[in-house]
């Protein structure tokens, strides 16, 4: 039988500093979305470079996690991370397209604990050419993304923030911006295997356009999460709800009549076995990435993500794969570690 307790304690003290704090959130928030037009820049931020995330659908808020550096999902997930852990991670998207992360966390007397993120997405290769048809050569960009991140306990709340340059590259056309993410984790019971997660991600300021005549929208999301381990069961479940903010739309969801069907096209469920301490089996099926291919280029298994997460040693390697389309889909994989116990 599982037990639940609701009980909650009185802080005023939260109260007062969150308060306080909302207001420069709000400021910040809408601020940046004064910047609003048809085009949407730093696509590259949305996609998932961690094996453990991708193996759960590709959504995640509320996961807690020692192996994985998770704060770049929700600023507040750094406040369980280990100091001096690291995570290098790397995926081999579609197209060709291929990315890699690094992510660290550590602390200073002068600015406590930290962490700090680097992402670079290669978008390939290909074959440029102009209005007419004539070939102009080969065409590449790159996407880089540098994250610090900071977060605070307030009785069972933990809010952080992260701060994000952001730069887009293709041939001599470059974008770049401030972004930020505001994030929030909550225990509503003593139980500290159920969390409730949200995340105000990807608002803030452009300083340049590959267009100066077009304006842009930056791909701000909104989503809110619940993670849960059953007491006795060796089982944790996670359901994520996404593209919340209906101010950016992607192709899929081009301000089309709600629908039932699109309302659960923005669920994200995600479930991991641990089998022990050393081993982990998840899976994870993401409603958006089945319903926006069409039917012509999906497959039947399009939607589902699977992975595994091994512990040898001091050593956290976890493998994920992403069902999209005809192809197939997309491989991930991380590797973390604690640089202090190694060295010791």
């Amino acid at each position: 039988m599982i037990y639940i307790n609701f009980s909650f304690k009185s802080n005023h003290s939260f109260l007062v500093l969150f308060i306080k704090n909302f207001s420069l959130i709000l400021f910040l928030f809408f601020y940046s979305n004064f910047i609003y037009s048809q085009s949407s820049v730093f696509e590259f931020v949305k996609i998932p470079i961690n094996a453990k995330l991708s193996s759960l659908g590709g959504y995640n808020v509320s996961l807690s996690s020692n192996e994985n550096n998770f704060f770049i999902l929700n600023p507040a997930l750094l406040h369980n991370g280990k100091n001096k852990n690291i995570s290098l991670n790397f995926i081999d998207y579609i197209a060709n397209i291929k990315g890699t992360s690094i992510n660290y966390i550590d602390s200073l007397k002068s600015i406590g604990k930290f962490g700090i993120g680097i992402k670079h997405f290669n978008y390939g290769k290909t074959n440029s050419y102009d209005v007419l048809g004539n070939y102009l050569g080969e065409l590449n960009g790159n996407g880089i993304e540098l994250t610090f991140s900071k977060s605070k306990k307030l009785g069972q709340f933990i809010y952080g923030v992260n701060l994000k340059y952001v730069l887009s590259k293709i041939k001599s056309f470059s974008n770049n911006g401030i972004l930020f993410d505001i994030g929030g984790l909550f225990y509503p019971t003593y139980n500290k295997e159920f969390t409730i997660g949200i995340s105000l991600k990807n608002f803030g300021f452009l300083f340049s356009k590959f267009k100066d005549n077009t304006n842009s929208i930056l791909p701000f999301d909104i989503q809110i999460g619940s993670s849960i381990k059953p007491e006795y069961m060796p089982l944790r479940f996670s359901f994520t709800v996404f593209n919340i903010y209906s101010g950016y739309d992607s192709n899929y969801y081009n301000r089309k009549k709600l629908t039932l069907n699109t309302l659960i096209s923005k669920i994200n469920f995600g479930s991991e076995i641990l089998i022990n301490k050393n081993i982990n089996l998840q899976i994870g099926y993401n409603f958006i990435n089945r319903n926006e291919m069409n039917n012509k280029f999906s497959n039947q298994n399009s939607g589902f993500s699977y992975g595994i997460l091994l512990k040898i040693k001091r050593i956290c390697i976890n493998y994920a794969r992403s069902m999209h389309d005809i192809q197939g889909g997309t491989n991930s994989i991380n590797l973390s570690l604690n640089v202090k116990q190694i060295i010791n």
